[in-house]
């Protein structure tokens, strides 16, 4: 039997990256999934090839009444919330005096504002059911900052923020509320930034040598991390962040 059987587990942005390898791994762990994404076509894609226990809807988690929808279709159908990742995340690569203020809406509106709604409606069924988990997907830029991700970080360090007060307000209630804070994933995402730099290859290539193992992680090591976090072998970790980055926070710079 596995870890997370007979439980519902959202997985927003989960038609690739991080939230694709989070959706297999409770899957593979006995949950129902249910993936929110705003490309519908590849999060059905991407739940098709984990099975029959995932499925997918179209969401763009930014809008309030597609969120509320969404959670409304799946209660409709008897799935429940017992654990939602917030994971979903855009990103705009440019230092601040380039940065529009479309730039501004779109990041928040997807990082922060996506968060906030997928918590409240989640919520909204853990509360009278007195249980639930709801991790929150930040960043070592949740804790530091890049002069190409000002929006990024802001976003990520305001989750930080959210997450310890959604955990204070209802660990009465029997919910938990955390975080995770990765470094550089090898995903999508991450590859846009790489991509965005002059020589993508060589940026890529710098950015690993300044981790301590020499590269940065797989989707499939924060999916794990992931998994304990949702299990009872995480029932007193509450309002904190767990830091998954290889040991780059753990120095100041690499002399050698």
């Amino acid at each position: 039997m596995g870890r997370l059987e007979g439980r519902t587990a959202i997985v927003t942005g989960g038609a690739r990256g991080i939230g694709a390898a989070m959706a297999r791994a409770y899957a593979e762990e006995g949950a129902r999934v249910a993936i929110f994404d705003i490309d519908a076509t590849r999060a059905r894609a991407t739940a098709e090839a984990i099975g029959a226990a995932c499925r997918a809807l179209g969401v763009d988690i930014s809008s309030e009444r597609a969120v509320d929808e969404a959670f409304a279709s799946l209660e409709a159908e008897g799935i429940e919330a017992d654990v939602l990742v917030n994971n979903a995340a855009v990103q705009r690569e440019a230092a601040l005096l380039d940065q529009t203020v479309a730039d501004f809406r779109v990041v928040v509106d997807t990082n922060l504002l996506g968060t906030f709604l997928c918590t409240r409606a989640a919520l909204r069924r853990m509360v009278p059911r007195g249980r639930g988990v709801v991790i929150n997907l930040s960043s070592v830029l949740g804790l530091t900052g890049d002069a190409l991700l000002p929006i990024y970080s802001a976003t990520k360090h305001a989750i930080l923020g959210l997450t310890r007060s959604t955990a204070v307000a209802y660990a009465e209630q029997g919910i938990r509320c955390v975080a995770i804070c990765p470094g550089d994933v090898d995903t999508e995402l991450n590859q846009q930034y790489f991509g965005a730099q002059p020589d993508p290859v060589a940026f890529r290539a710098r950015v690993e040598r300044e981790y301590p193992g020499r590269r940065i992680a797989r989707p499939d090591e924060i999916a794990r991390l992931a998994v304990v976090l949702a299990t009872e072998d995480a029932s007193f970790v509450n309002g904190s962040y767990v830091l998954a980055d290889g040991g780059i926070m753990a120095r100041l710079f690499d002399l050698y």
